[in-house]
């Protein structure tokens, strides 16, 4: 069954890092996913195009697989200028800004076109802006798709499927009052131990964007 919301991504930056230094500087881009996921070809891309852009005074360095941490590490890592860089969902800055939550409500858009008039937008702009109050600032929103639900117990043909099962969620409020209200038992877990905990059947299942499925 397919979830009822479009996932943005917030590509953000400490805002310590203002202006690279003439004589050159390297800056560290995180992200949670496998190389294989379009995250990181987009970041890679990303960071040729800024060398080239700089005649090769910038350069950024793309780390996938969570190895500067989980999302809300990284997010504390820009917050104290450890981490320069990162690709992060938006629904893991809810604990230091609420509002950012707006992508993760259900039903709250139609289609992607809406989703993009939402955040390439002034609501987008206004959200940046709450952002950068908390230390991080906002470069450009990212699109991951709407999210899709995978299990080992049956298919999820309607909400009543829901009931009973162990899902794998972000640890955010939103997903976990979401998935609860439809009789869900939501489990909040960092995405780097989503499959050994599916391995050893500590959850039945997950939601994520197709990409993301399988990419990983």
């Amino acid at each position: 069954m397919n979830r009822f919301r479009t996932m943005l991504v917030v590509l953000a930056i400490a805002t310590v890092v203002a202006v690279a230094p003439v004589q050159g500087a390297t800056f560290k881009l995180g992200h949670v996913l496998p190389p294989a996921h379009n995250w990181h070809v987009a970041a890679t891309g990303f960071a040729e195009e800024v060398k080239a852009a700089t005649q090769g005074r910038v350069e950024i360095k793309v780390f996938p697989n969570s190895q500067l941490g989980t999302e809300t590490a990284m997010i504390e890592g820009l917050q104290l200028g450890t981490v320069e860089m990162g690709l992060i969902g938006g629904a893991s800055f809810q604990n230091i800004e609420p509002k950012l939550g707006l992508e993760g409500l259900p039903y709250a858009f139609s289609d992607h076109q809406h989703a993009y008039r939402v955040f390439d937008g002034e609501a987008g702009t206004r959200l940046f802006g709450l952002l950068e109050r908390k230390g991080v600032k906002g470069l450009a929103w990212w699109e991951n798709g709407f999210r899709n639900m995978t299990n080992s117990k049956r298919p999820i043909n309607t909400p009543d499927d829901l009931k009973g099962l162990k899902l794998r969620v972000t640890p955010d409020k939103i997903r976990l009052d979401t998935f609860k209200a439809l009789g869900a038992l939501p489990v909040p877990m960092a995405f780097a131990e989503l499959y050994s905990a599916l391995q050893q059947g500590a959850v039945d299942g997950q939601e994520n964007p197709l990409a993301i499925i399988f990419s990983s």
